[in-house]
């Protein structure tokens, strides 16, 4: 089987190791996007991500809401490139998300190694990738001449020689050296000479970096150059000469000016529709009917304010008058009325007097009557007498036949005369009565009469006169009340009409009546773009899809065309144009940070000549987990790096090696950090250059190249948390290295924050948004492999080695004979970091650790530095200080750098317990929101915070504290304090070990130091308060406040003595403490996996040590109980030889006792952990199945009942469950 074929094969496990993914990939978000000030620009940080901008694609990023439901009808990115820690995409000029954020759709897994496997297995023709297959650098011929004397250095002109030359060729540039400098000058001058370049990298930033220096040159025509894929640099990224973006676009004007045209009138609907929003949210306390009712009120002129005054005025003299004349009415009322009053005797009098005289004239009117009765009755008698004689007269038949009549007439007669003699008779009487009577009544009035002394006309007079007064005062009264109520209504009209004239004045000089017509005008108009813009977003969309597709055929057109094509390696096997264009000379920059394979493919390239360049002293490129130990093949081609492939593992191999060229001469960091690398790497290679040696010459003495900043005596705030074996953050490095961005961000001095892992890149991240602003430049902060390539002013190298135990990475980081290959990564990480650095750099790290390391690590080497005096420490103990107590001997600097720390983290003093109850009781006061506390031990302080808690509950505030639990050695005798506790805060998570002291407010101020919150009533404190909603989010994540603050009930008793415990691997879960659990069995009880964090999910309980019990002869079916078969795999833990080792079953879910012996030994706990559902039963969703996942040594055995090391994770990252201690 030749190379190439073994390389294939190779690549094949490699693609079988990434495995398939299962179905498409997700969108992730990548950050919040701000607008740039640029049409349809946004600016994204990418700080913390692990996104290469090798990922980025148009198609692949979408800009859209925070939701991922919308991504999809999100923006598409146009244009996207990297600009320092942000990232800058260009969308639609129309776009405009609500709360904007940048969305990528990763490439499906093994996409760039398939490409890459497939470039190697098509490779033909090929003589330079053949001699690099088998080794063989310096092959060929150096150009016979270089550049004039003086130029380049020695060593830069042989560089020089080997790229203008022939053959394959190898370039040991360490940082500084001057590598881009022959790039630049040896690209410049084979263009010249006709030649087709490929120059590649592992990093955007190193293509962009030797990109630049041939464009400064300017000795290119448009179109000679082309850099494909998304540049790093600013001065890249606009050169429409250079960026393939921008040379499509030109060439694509008239489609890209017409889907602007389209883009343009979206905008402008865009623009009103908001300018609409606007004028409305504006109006929003406008009345417009209002406004028309003041105006068309102020508009009469019979209600204007001045009318109506006027009308008031007159209402009010009409009052008065009406008023007046009531007055002297009422007195004449008076008058009158007494006057009257003066004849009620004499009314009376008269009232009787006309009482007699109508008495005596009704007994006349009797007496009358009387009489005329008689005379009735006489006229009756006269009339029966007269008919009587009548009848007498007749004769003859006519008397006869009256003879009755005549009877009749006799009677009536007879009857007449007695009723007439009755009547005279009452007549006589009555008129006799009535004589006397009349005598009587007559003396009676006289004597009445004379008794009176008004006349009748008088009173008459006198009443009619108070009557007639009366009416006249009741019209005054009626013309005084028409006034008055006159007056009210034109006072409200008054006031009315002054309201609305103060309205639409205001209204006026507001511009509202303005803005609403403008608003009148803009609805229709924006109802109609509303109904219009789903076709114009069509029509564009059409525009960038036939943009796009034309853009294809361009950038072809333009890659072939080139004289120079710069590119990532990823990229140039992933583009089309750029793998299959011929090439006479590839150049690889930063091939130590490549894998093999990607660089044979590209030397395959290659017609007469192939330059690797790096430095294989840096990091190495990032491989895969491959078992090497039955793939000799993998081996070769995948585990080992390019230097190494050609025999290269030492400085003093690249020296001796004939194909290598060495540069030696240094331009970049000064003396002291040059002694400094070399000790660490490269063993006394590196020289200074002459710029260097003038640098250090005017350097004054008071200017340290090198500081240490000494994190000893800090405590808590600087021991490590730990997230696996050998790494780890602390709180410390993060503060300290925001202060130290912040003293030099004062000086505009830009600085790096470099550190080994993640999860402090992470947390110092954090630290610094609180004080960062998106408008200013952003400070770099990362691991070394996301700074390999870069440099800085300043470098702060935060090594998070505390003074606590053996130990992080870099505390073992060694290139001694018997080093491991990751002791000697630990260097070559030192080594990046050390190496960033221009003028000054910091280390934040344990200086008694440094100074305690071997000879041989790295950092027994810095600790040789500071035993000969050539760096300087400034404890940290002293920068955090309370600001009571007056600090010296830290000279300006230190004295500056104290300051800027001040601003951020406030140092309170706590001596005795009034002074802890006045300092800690004030911050809980100070909670509206939520309030977050981590107490190891409660003690007698508990009694007195009660009320403040008690008090912040009533506010609404939600209270959370984690205690130790109940079993705990300090926390036995204090069960009732923590039930008093319980019964006033909403929630007490009890914890089985924990040493956290933190208190967090309101998500916003977090307190750290050396204080247990609820404890340690006799010892002296400091308390921390650090401000900032990043850094106390960062920490409530970094112990899973949310998940843990929900402890759940026993399943078994139904209780809730349950706490949280931590497994080795890192998995929390939650256990019964009830010794009467009915759920107990020995020493095992109920637990229920913790869904947080990682191994979050895991079913075993640890034992009361937190160790798998020991149970060699346990059988499948009782590891089984409770779990279902599809949702469980084993992971073994090897005891023996104070090594464990952790690793999936790779037969069955269930593999017997016997064979799971056979594998761990006899001392072996068995682990179950909870899989994936969607995992195939008996392997790891995360790993190939029967691979290790971790093999680590133990402090102690199991049968000690010493708790290994714990493994955590702060931030809670999901991820495999690897055991590390």
């Amino acid at each position: 089987m030749g190379w190439q074929e073994e390389v294939v094969s190779a690549l094949d496990a490699w693609v079988a190791h990434e495995g398939v993914p299962a179905r498409e990939p997700r969108w992730r978000p990548l950050g919040r996007a701000a607008k740039s000030g640029k049409p349809g620009e946004y600016v994204v940080d990418v700080r913390g991500t692990d996104t290469t901008t090798d990922q980025l694609q148009g198609d692949s990023l979408r800009l859209a809401g925070p939701d991922e439901s919308g991504v999809d009808a999100g923006h598409s990115v146009l244009d996207v490139f990297k600009d320092g820690t942000a990232l800058r995409v260009r969308v639609a000029e129309f776009a405009d998300p609500a709360d904007p954020h940048l969305w990528m759709k990763p490439q499906p897994a093994g996409f760039l190694v398939k490409a890459l496997r497939e470039g190697l297995a098509a490779l033909t023709d090929a003589p330079l990738a053949h001699l690099m297959a088998r080794g063989e650098a310096g092959a060929g011929r150096l150009a016979a001449t270089g550049l004039p004397p003086g130029v380049l250095l020695p060593a830069q002109d042989l560089a020089y020689r080997a790229c203008t030359g022939e053959g394959l060729w190898l370039v040991w540039g360490p940082p500084g050296t001057g590598k881009t400098t022959v790039l630049k000058r040896a690209i410049v001058d084979l263009m010249a000479r006709g030649k087709r370049i490929l120059l590649v990298s592992a990093t955007n930033v190193a293509v962009d970096n030797a990109l630049w220096g041939v464009m400064k040159e300017r000795r290119h025509a448009d179109g000679h150059i082309v850099r494909v894929g998304p540049p790093h640099l600013r001065e890249v990224a606009e050169d429409a000469s250079v960026c393939l973006t921008l040379m499509v676009r030109e060439r694509l004007a008239d489609v890209d000016e017409r889907r602007r045209a389209v883009a343009a009138q979206l905008v402008e609907a865009r623009a009103r529709a908001r300018e609409l929003e606007e004028l409305e949210r504006s109006l929003a306390n406008f009345d417009a009917i209002g406004y028309a009712a003041d105006r068309t009120r102020l508009d009469d002129p019979t209600r204007t304010s001045s009318a109506l005054t006027r009308a008031c005025h007159q209402a009010d003299r009409e009052a008065e008058e009406a008023g007046k004349r009531v007055e002297g009415l009422e007195e004449e009322y008076k008058a009158a009325a007494a006057a009257v009053r003066a004849t009620e005797q004499a009314q009376a009098e008269w009232k009787t007097y006309d009482e007699v005289q109508a008495d005596l004239a009704e007994l006349r009117v009797a007496v009358t009557a009387v009489e005329a009765k008689a005379l009735l009755a006489e006229n009756e008698r006269d009339a029966a007498d007269s008919a009587l004689m009548d009848l007498e007269r007749l004769t003859g038949m006519a008397k006869r036949r009256a003879k009755r009549d005549r009877e009749k007439a006799r009677l009536r007669l007879e009857t007449a005369r007695t009723e007439t003699e009755k009547a005279q008779t009452k007549a006589a009487e009555a008129r006799s009565v009535l004589t006397r009577t009349e005598q009587e009544y007559t003396a009676r009035l006289e004597a009445h009469r004379a008794k009176i002394s008004f006349s009748k006309a008088e009173i008459t007079l006198r009443q009619t006169t108070l009557r007639t007064v009366e009416t006249d005062l009741e019209d005054a009264w009626r013309v005084e009340r028409a006034a008055a109520a006159r007056l009210s209504p034109l006072a409200e009209q008054l006031g009315l009409s002054k309201a609305a004239e103060a309205r639409v004045m205001e209204a006026d000089r507001l511009g509202h009546p303005r803005r609403h017509a403008a608003a009148a005008t803009l609805k229709p108009q924006v109802t109609a773009d509303k109904e219009n813009r789903p076709a114009l977003e069509r029509r564009h969309r059409e525009l960038q899809e036939e943009y796009d597709k034309l853009a294809r055929d361009a950038q072809g057109e333009i890659i072939r065309g080139a004289k120079v094509v710069a590119t990532t390696l990823a990229r140039f096997r992933t583009v089309k144009a750029v793998f299959d264009g011929d090439y006479d000379v590839v150049l690889v920059d930063e091939a130590g940070a490549a894998t093999l394979p990607e660089v044979l493919l590209a030397v395959g390239k290659a017609k007469t000549t192939a330059v690797l360049l790096g430095d294989f002293m840096q990091l190495g490129p990032v491989l895969p987990k491959l078992d090497s130990s039955k793939r000799p093949d993998v081996a070769k081609w995948i585990l080992r790096e390019v230097f190494e492939h050609f025999g290269i593992e030492s400085p003093t191999a690249a020296v001796n090696h004939h194909g290598c060229v060495v540069l030696d001469v240094q331009h970049r960091f000064g003396l002291d950090v040059m002694d400094l690398a070399n000790t660490l790497a490269y063993d006394g290679v590196l020289k200074p250059g002459p710029d260097v040696v003038r640098r250090a010459e005017r350097r004054e003495p008071g200017d340290p190249e090198i500081v240490i900043i000494d994190t000893d005596g800090l405590q808590s705030l600087a021991q490590a948390h730990r997230t696996g074996r050998r790494k780890g953050w602390w709180p410390a490095g993060s503060l300290l290295a925001r202060a130290l961005i912040d003293l030099h961000r004062e000086d505009s001095e830009s600085a790096g924050v470099v550190t080994p892992y993640s999860v402090q890149a992470e947390a110092t991240l954090e630290a610094l948004r609180d004080t960062e602003s998106m408008g200013g430049q952003l400070a770099e902060v990362g691991t070394a492999h996301r700074f390999q390539g870069r440099e800085f002013p300043v470098v702060i190298f935060d090594t998070v080695e505390d003074d606590y135990g053996d130990g992080l990475w870099m505390a073992h980081a060694s290139r001694a004979s018997e080093a491991t290959a990751w002791a000697r990564d630990g260097v070559r990480l030192c080594n990046v970091a050390v190496t960033r650095v221009q003028t000054r750099l910091y280390v934040i790290g344990s200086r008694s650790r440094i100074l305690a390391s071997g000879e041989e690590t790295a950092l027994g080497k810095l600790g040789a530095l500071i035993r000969a005096g050539r760096t300087r420490s400034i404890p940290a103990t002293r920068l955090i200080a309370p600001a009571a107590r007056p600090v010296t001997g830290l000279g300006e600097f230190g004295s500056r750098l104290a300051d800027v720390l001040s601003r951020h983290v406030e140092v309170s003093e706590v001596d005795d317990e009034i002074s802890f109850y006045e300092t800690f009781a004030a911050r809980l006061a100070e909670a509206n929101t939520s309030l977050w506390i981590w107490s190891p031990w409660t003690a007698k302080r508990l009694i007195g915070l009660l009320p403040v808690l008690e008090e912040a509950v009533r506010r609404g505030v939600r209270v959370t504290i984690f205690v130790r639990d109940p079993y705990d050695t300090g926390q036995k005798k204090q069960t009732a304090l923590v039930q008093r506790l319980r019964d006033v805060v909403q929630t007490v998570v009890r914890v089985n070990v924990m040493h956290q002291k933190i208190v967090v407010i309101d998500e916003y101020t977090t307190l750290l130091g050396s204080l247990n919150s609820l404890s340690q009533s006799h010892s002296r404190e400091v308390m921390l308060t650090i401000k900032g909603h990043h850094f106390a989010r960062k920490i409530l994540a970094h112990e899973h406040a949310e998940d843990f603050a929900r402890p759940p009930r026993c399943g078994a008793c139904k209780g809730d003595e349950v706490d949280l415990r931590r497994r080795v691997n890192g998995s929390w879960y939650w256990r019964c403490f009830n010794r009467t659990c009915p759920g107990r069995r020995g020493n095992r009880a109920w637990r229920r996996p913790c869904g947080s964090g990682r191994g979050a999910g895991a079913e075993l309980d640890l034992g009361p040590h937190g160790l798998a019990d020991q149970a060699p002869g346990l059988e499948a079916p009782s590891l089984r109980e409770g779990l279902d078969d599809d949702q469980t795999s084993s992971v073994l833990f090897q005891a023996s030889g104070g090594v464990a080792e952790a690793g999936w079953g790779s037969r069955s879910p269930w593999q017997s006792a016997t064979s799971m012996r056979k594998v761990a030994g006899p001392a072996s706990g068995l682990v179950r952990r909870r899989a994936s559902k969607k995992s195939r039963p008996g392997t790891c969703p995360c790993f190939s199945t029967g691979r290790p996942l971790a093999r680590f040594p133990l402090r102690g055995s199991f049968s000690s009942g010493r708790r290994p090391e714990p493994a955590v994770h702060p931030f809670g990252a999901a991820g495999s469950p690897v055991t590390t201690a």
